[in-house]
C-alpha cells in the first residue's frame, strides 16, 4: 500500500473557513450520509491528507515535526505509526479515504 487519499465520495469543509472554530473539520460520506467531525490531531491528519500527504510514515513524521515545533518535543511525540494507521483504517472503513496503489 503506497498511501491514502480523501475519497471522491467524501464532502468536507474546514470549520474556520466558515466562521467556525479553528482546528475542526466537518466531513460526510456522500453515499451513506454519515457525518463526522475531526478536531485537534484528527483535524491535522485530515488537513495533511488534503495536502496530498497520504503515506503513514510521512504523516507520522509530519505530526512529530509539528509537535516538536510547538515546543512539545521534550516529551516526545505521542503519535506513532500504529496509532496513525489505526485512525486511517477507521477513515477507510467509513468510506472517507481510498487507497492509492
Amino acid at each position: 500500500m503506497s498511501g491514502y487519499r480523501i475519497s471522491p465520495e467524501a464532502a468536507w469543509i474546514e470549520a474556520s473557513e466558515h466562521d467556525g472554530p479553528d482546528h475542526l473539520v466537518w466531513a460526510a460520506h456522500l453515499g451513506s450520509g454519515a457525518q463526522f467531525e475531526f478536531s485537534d490531531t484528527g483535524w491535522l491528519i485530515w488537513m495533511l491528507l488534503s495536502d496530498g500527504i497520504g503515506d503513514v510514515a510521512a504523516l507520522t513524521a509530519e505530526l512529530a515535526r509539528i509537535h516538536a515545533e510547538l515546543g512539545a518535543g521534550a516529551s516526545g511525540s505521542p503519535f506513532d505509526e500504529s496509532a496513525v494507521s489505526a485512525f486511517l483504517a477507521d477513515l477507510l472503513a467509513d468510506g472517507l479515504l481510498v487507497v492509492d496503489a
